[in-house]
């Protein structure tokens, strides 16, 4: 048998239990709550042998373990070695010592036979490496954290990310380079020092922090006029296409640049303030957009209860990039380190740039609503308008000129398809209510959705690994990449509403063959006790398996013992959990990615579900129309995934984990329009609201698409 056949089962879909997959968090939690009574006990016991801080930082978080999983190093562990090897990247932290490198290797980070004691060991390893980065951090700033008590809120708010977030600013401090140059920034610049420190701490005081990394020098204008820094920044803000023309920094651009060169410092000093603000407000919209984060957070809590979106803050700022850039002398290099380095964000940008001339030519005439249009359908009034609307878009190309406008023909077919599969939708030429609803955004709407994607790539986790993989929720699609190119993608199935699937970065550490699925307490109580009590075979016939505990190694029970009929709203005290095969809910892989949101990727015994094209129904993990072919792939970039062998391993049924060499960056990114590999844009229905959210949270509600 080969992985083929074991589709084919796979599709015949034995199993009589239903197969849907609901958040395993619970379980995960409880599965590993006894571990972590003992690792607490241990921990506690053997804190008294380290540092004073560290003793204190336990202390204060009630000696719970922190890096530690029963299987794995937890997301937290993940996250503090990722922060630090890009950081070590940029040429930092060159004082952290053996500990850092030691960790890095993580196919030694953890071995599930080491003794408890061994654990815990590695466990403060961990801690000892986190005080060391965080105290080298924020060593003599004013900083509202400690070493423990930034810990002690990243527990609160589930993730350390959420904890490095918080003391961003100080982690742009550290990251900030020195100037270099001993000579002046811009030579006949003397005597605007002290009127730009005065102007600094009175008028203009949130350039202070900027101009004393600059010693107070001018940057932007001397005595002898503007300096190639501010040539520089004004050509960026004209062809900047993403600012809004109507906006505060454009107008301010334009007011600057058509300024009349003063004569007297006093003047000069204003100029170069004015100008230095500019750069800074720039800067501010290049690294950070336009989206209202706190705001979004806020409303996203209040309208969707199970939903989430982490953001990795930027460990940059205006300041930062300025000092660089004077370093090198010019600041094209600043402009470009702002950007995400995405093959999607400079692409959308030509996107971009097209929609906008559409719509300074005048866009599109709304249609009117219509019956639906069926293929080699004639003399339909509408079918004039929809060649029009399809043509201006650029769907309905190349085609000779029609003698009936009204006449459904083969090349209006093929726009109609066109545009519908750019849309996410069925591409069968039927112009039914989704395609009509699709042909009733205007150029204007379009434009905007654009540039808020733009704004959402600029929270992206900035990475620069090879590989990366992303699940791109709207699109239903996943994506592998080396570096810039793509090299795999696949239909994938999402959570639905109200129980949607996590935006958040991640890597992917192990895979998972023949996995068990650990039921939990709702399909228990409502579908299988009922089943239970009229068949008590019913356990024996769908292959699930009665343990005392999660895992799989605790002492099985008999079910055809147990008195299921005392049992209703009353759970019974065993774990059910289904055995590997083809009518397992997981299918016969998965990929972890140790995560707060317990979501991850799996194979599917509802393989039919795929023929859909809207496929949000999971309860927030990812379902994936082609497990193995990602097997496949995952064997080429990493030596410790044998496909051969795994081909062999999923003839049977026998849990086999492999634990990878090297993890693999994921994303699981929310992008309603983006453009694929053929150059060609394409959008997706907003399946959760976020566009609408985002949007309602922008700093400068003006939504321009002028062009001049």
């Amino acid at each position: 048998m080969n992985i083929k056949i074991i589709v084919l089962a796979i599709l015949v879909n034995l199993a009589s239990l239903p197969a849907k997959v609901i958040e395993y968090q619970e379980i995960y939690q409880k599965d590993n709550s006894v571990f972590k009574e003992a690792m607490h006990m241990q921990i506690k016991s053997e804190v008294k042998k380290h540092t004073k801080e560290i003793q204190d930082l336990y202390a204060h978080i009630g000696y719970q373990p922190i890096w530690i999983d029963k299987d794995q190093i937890t997301h937290d562990a993940g996250v503090l070695l990722d922060e630090i090897k890009l950081d070590k990247n940029r040429g930092l932290f060159s004082s952290l010592d053996k500990t850092y490198e030691t960790l890095l290797k993580e196919e030694q980070l953890f071995d599930p036979a080491q003794t408890l004691k061994e654990k815990v060991a590695l466990e403060f390893r961990f801690t000892q490496l986190y005080t060391k980065y965080i105290d080298a951090i924020i060593e003599g700033k004013k900083c509202d954290y400690t070493a423990a008590t930034l810990i002690a809120y990243s527990l609160e708010k589930g993730s350390l990310v959420d904890g490095l977030n918080a003391i961003v600013k100080e982690r742009v401090t550290y990251a900030t380079p020195e100037l270099r140059s001993k000579d002046r920034i811009l030579k006949e610049s003397k005597g605007l020092d002290e009127g730009i420190k005065t102007k600094c701490q009175t008028t203009y005081k949130t350039l202070d922090e900027m101009y004393k990394l600059l010693g107070h020098q001018p940057v932007w204008v001397g005595q002898s006029g503007i300096s190639t820094y501010t040539t520089e920044l004004f050509r960026e803000i004209k062809e900047d296409i993403t600012l809004d023309k109507n906006g505060k920094v454009y107008k301010e651009y334009q007011t600057l640049f058509a300024f009349e060169m003063p004569k007297e410092n006093k003047k000069i000093v204003e100029y170069e303030l004015k100008i230095a603000k500019l750069y800074k407000r720039y800067m501010e919209h290049l690294l950070y957009g336009e989206i209202n984060w706190k705001k979004f957070q806020r409303d996203l809590k209040h309208n969707h209860r199970n939903a989430a979106w982490v953001t990795h803050d930027v460990v940059a700022s205006p300041e930062s990039l300025l000092v660089a850039a004077i370093n090198e002398g010019s600041l094209v290099d600043a402009f470009e380190k702002a950007k995400p380095q995405l093959l999607w964000y400079e692409a959308l940008l030509t996107a971009l740039k097209k929609y906008q001339k559409i719509t300074a030519n005048g866009g599109w005439e709304s249609l009117p609503v219509f019956e639906t249009i069926k293929p080699e359908e004639s003399n339909n009034s509408m079918l004039p308008l929809i060649r029009e609307r399809l043509s201006i878009e650029g769907d309905y190309i190349n085609c000779p000129e029609t003698t009936d406008a009204t006449d459904y023909d083969a090349c209006l077919l093929d726009a109609v398809k066109t545009f519908q599969k750019r849309h996410g939708l069925a591409a069968d030429g039927y112009i039914g209510k989704l395609t009509q609803k699709a042909l009733s955004q205007s150029a204007e709407e379009k434009v905007a959705q654009i540039k808020l994607n733009i704004n959402r790539m600029k929270w992206l986790k900035r990475d620069s690994e090879r590989y990366r993989i992303f699940v791109n929720i709207p699109a239903f699609r996943m994506y592998v990449f080396d570096k810039q190119k793509q090299i795999q993608s696949m239909k994938v199935i999402v959570g639905k509403k109200r129980h949607e699937t996590p935006v958040f970065y991640n890597r992917v550490r192990s895979i998972v063959l023949n996995p068990y699925w650990r039921i939990p307490r709702s399909i228990i109580r409502n579908e299988l006790v009922p089943k239970l009590k009229k068949n008590r075979h019913y356990l024996i016939k769908n292959h699930i398996e009665l343990h005392t505990g999660y895992s799989e190694h605790s002492p099985r029970v008999n079910s055809l013992k147990v008195n299921w009929h005392k049992y209703g709203r009353k759970l019974p005290p065993y774990k059910f959990m289904q055995s590997p095969g083809v009518t397992n809910a997981l299918g016969k892989v998965k990929y972890l990615f140790p995560n707060k949101f317990a979501v991850y990727m799996h194979d599917t015994n509802a393989k039919s579900l795929f023929k859909k094209d809207i496929r949000a129904f999971s309860h927030g993990c990812v379902r994936l129309d082609k497990p193995f072919k990602l097997l496949e792939t995952f064997s080429t970039i990493d030596a410790k995934v044998d496909f051969q062998k795994a081909e062999k391993i999923l003839e049977h049924n026998r849990k086999t984990p492999i634990r990878l060499a090297k993890s693999i960056p994921i994303d699981m990114v929310y992008l309603t329009t983006w453009v694929n590999t053929e150059g060609t844009i394409e959008f997706r229905d907003d399946i959760y609201g976020y566009d609408k959210l985002h949007l309602s949270t922008y700093k400068t509600k003006s939504v321009s698409t002028s062009t001049d």
